[in-house]
């Protein structure tokens, strides 16, 4: 939808005003699914669409990457950012261990679900059963907090 044509005209006035002023520009796109029982809405997708020093637009991701969680029992996906129970704001749930929102709380309504190997601090080293710290970041595995999948 950014590349095509209908948007042909937003792209050339960010790429017109980039040249005339020192900052960067961007237009948000998000892509929300509200949950009217929860009362809550959850952001899947935002791109940018971004332009700096008169040259030509490019698209930038901001996305959360989706993580799984058993709660009550029940396996749940969404943003890390997010309470997989109530989908208020909830991020660094293994340092701040309380939902703000609903007050679920790691380890004990909420354990993230592990079913590969990245390591879910800094989505790039890698973590086991058998070898908890990520070399990468040093994140160790909490197994109060974490489910092996």
């Amino acid at each position: 939808m950014l590349g095509s044509s209908e948007l042909a005209g937003l792209r050339e006035g960010l790429q017109k005003v980039s040249a005339k002023i020192p900052f960067s520009l961007s237009v948000d796109f998000t892509l929300t699914v509200f949950d009217g029982e929860r009362e809550q809405g959850i952001r899947l997708v935002t791109r940018s669409l971004c332009a700096s020093g008169g040259d030509e637009p490019y698209l930038a991701p901001g996305d959360s990457t989706i993580h799984r969680y058993i709660v009550d029992g029940e396996i749940c996906q969404v943003p890390h950012d997010y309470c997989p129970h109530c989908w208020a704001e909830w991020d660094f749930k293994l340092k701040h261990q309380t939902c703000p929102g609903c007050g679920y709380a790691m380890g004990r309504q909420v354990k993230l679900l592990l079913d590969s190997s990245v390591c879910p601090n800094c989505d790039e080293g890698e973590v086991s059963l058998a070898k908890p710290v990520c070399a990468k970041c040093g994140f160790v595995v909490d197994p109060r907090m974490i489910a092996w999948g």
